[in-house]
């Protein structure tokens, strides 16, 4: 009891600590086992390897069993293409540059393997918490980036079973595969038929549900024990087959709780196992974190614009990727059980994972985001159509409502100016001959290049209020109308204060303006 007290409590530390300084939990959850570890050499008592060693155990079945619950495969609808394409080329890209980069600071070719492999896999926890807090789980981008996500753990799930199964030759390696595919068809089945005929046929009350959900993880280890599977792949997969909407919802309710205290002691135990890391291993693990937040970001923002997602988009969703994944060390954990890695190099993998989860909320900001589109390739060639425009409509953002609503100006004639900070929207609208201004719809001079004092109306649908008031505020002494979209209650307020117009939504503002067009702006008959 009294391990397991110590545990807990550096597990309160970590947790607190993580609130305090707004990090990733899983990274000082890490720290703070590496930390009982050294104080073991300054104290008398030192917590049991046996104990750490079964807390590792429940807490991988537990960490993989949620994250295969975060990832239901019916997010991925309509975006299959481009989720595919994007995780494949990121997952095997990425895999190549970090086992080349590892050839070249010396490792031998097991160890490389590794490497590549733990450079792959982006973190499921630490996305999800992060697009759950900025309410884009369901934005395209959020989609787009689970999408991705469940693919890399696939991919991570099927490489771990090959490589432990690698020393048995190769026959063996394709015989695990198999299996490992075989029980991810079953619980495909499961996900789509069983669960949904669960949910309509019974009605379950919380206990049962929890009961339910911790019944799929026994069976599912079961099946992959009698398969020769690690038990670990079974958990994921049964997370997964449970994932569906609503049993997702409900069962992630029930095992919130559960789930994160053992998490908690996994990763605490984990850290345990850190050992202190040379000058040499701290310098490689940087050129390593280097090489991963370089190819991520460059890869998938190059890729996802091209598969059809815009500028901003394709670099948040690169921003968003770029960290090692909670499965990264459970592989490093599989081979440091095998043999076939040693201690230092899992420790190595675990700083890259610490650092790159705690590095997470500050590289994926909105404004470093905006930073670097804006070094992406302007397209100015088609911007001359708006020297001179007078009497007409200014869009600030394109957004999903810029089409319908450029649609119905152009049929009733009337000449319009769009302004997005998107590059590869920019170059969308000049192949489609409509006027438009690269730039940041609250600034100053973007707003005089689209001559917006002299137009009629001006359609504000930033993703920020606030980049809205700044427009607001350059309009206020014009005649010009000024519709803006808000997401909040208290913003429709200051947006009037301000002089505007507030609408909510995306689709909402384009019925108003669209309304508002009938009234004001009578369609221009042709001859």
């Amino acid at each position: 009891m009294t391990a397991i007290a110590i545990l807990l409590l550096a597990a309160a530390i970590a947790f607190g600590l993580s609130r305090l300084l707004r990090l990733p939990a899983i990274p000082l959850l890490l720290l703070g086992g590496a930390g009982l570890s050294m104080l073991a050499g300054y104290v008398d008592y030192k917590v049991p390897q046996e104990l750490i060693a079964e807390m590792i155990q429940i807490g991988l079945a537990v960490l993989v069993f949620t994250a295969g619950v975060e990832l239901s495969p019916r997010r991925m609808r309509g975006r299959t293409r481009a989720i595919t394409i994007l995780a494949l080329t990121q997952f095997f890209m990425l895999g190549v540059c970090g086992a080349l980069t590892a050839v070249f600071l010396g490792y031998d070719w097991m160890n490389a393997l590794y490497l590549g492999c733990a450079l792959s896999a982006s973190s499921t926890l630490v996305v999800v918490r992060h697009l759950q807090q900025r309410r884009q789980m369901f934005e395209p981008y959020g989609r787009l980036v689970l999408g991705v996500l469940l693919l890399q753990d696939i991919f991570i799930v099927l490489i771990m079973v090959a490589l432990l199964k690698s020393p048995q030759g190769w026959l063996m390696v394709c015989n695990g595969v198999a299996n490992a595919l075989a029980l991810g068809i079953f619980a495909l089945g499961v996900h789509r038929w069983l669960v949904p005929f669960v949910v309509r046929r019974m009605k379950l009350d919380d206990e049962e549900l929890m009961l339910g959900a911790l019944a799929a993880l026994f069976a599912f280890s079961t099946m992959a024990y009698l398969l020769d599977l690690p038990f670990l792949v079974g958990a994921f997969f049964a997370g997964f087959a449970i994932s569906a909407f609503p049993m997702n919802g409900l069962v992630r309710g029930m095992l919130g709780s559960l789930s994160g205290f053992f998490l908690a002691l996994f990763f605490i135990s984990a850290g345990a196992f850190l050992t202190i890391p040379s000058l040499e291993i701290v310098g490689h693990s940087l050129v390593f974190i280097v090489v991963l937040i370089l190819v991520t970001v460059f890869l998938v923002a190059i890729i996802a614009e091209l598969v059809g997602y815009s500028s901003r988009a394709a670099v948040e969703t690169g921003l968003l990727l770029s960290q090692t994944s909670e499965f990264s060390l459970l592989l490093a954990l599989t081979g440091v059980a095998s043999g076939q890695i040693t201690p230092e190099l899992f420790s190595m993998i675990a700083l890259i994972t610490v650092s790159t989860m705690a590095m997470t909320p500050l590289i994926s900001r909105e404004s470093v985001a905006l930073r670097l589109v804006k070094w992406h390739p302007r397209y100015r060639s088609g911007e001359a159509a708006c020297d001179v425009m007078q009497n007409h409509a200014v869009l600030l953002g394109y957004g999903r409502a810029g089409p319908r609503t450029a649609y119905a100006l152009k049929e009733r004639g009337i000449s319009m100016v769009v302004v997005d900070e998107d590059a590869g929207v920019i170059r969308q609208l000049i192949a489609q001959g409509i006027p438009c201004v690269h730039g940041d719809g609250s600034d100053v001079h973007t707003l005089k290049r689209a001559h917006c004092l002299e137009a009629k109306v001006v359609f504000c649908s930033m993703r920020r209020t606030r980049d809205a008031q700044l427009a607001l505020n350059y309009l206020k002494d014009s005649p010009v109308e000024v519709i803006v979209r808000v997401f909040e209650k208290f913003e429709e307020d200051t947006v009037r204060a301000a002089g505007g117009q507030p609408v909510r939504t995306a689709v909402a503002a384009a019925a108003q303006f669209l309304e508002w067009t009938e009234v004001n702006l009578p369609r221009v008959e042709g001859p």
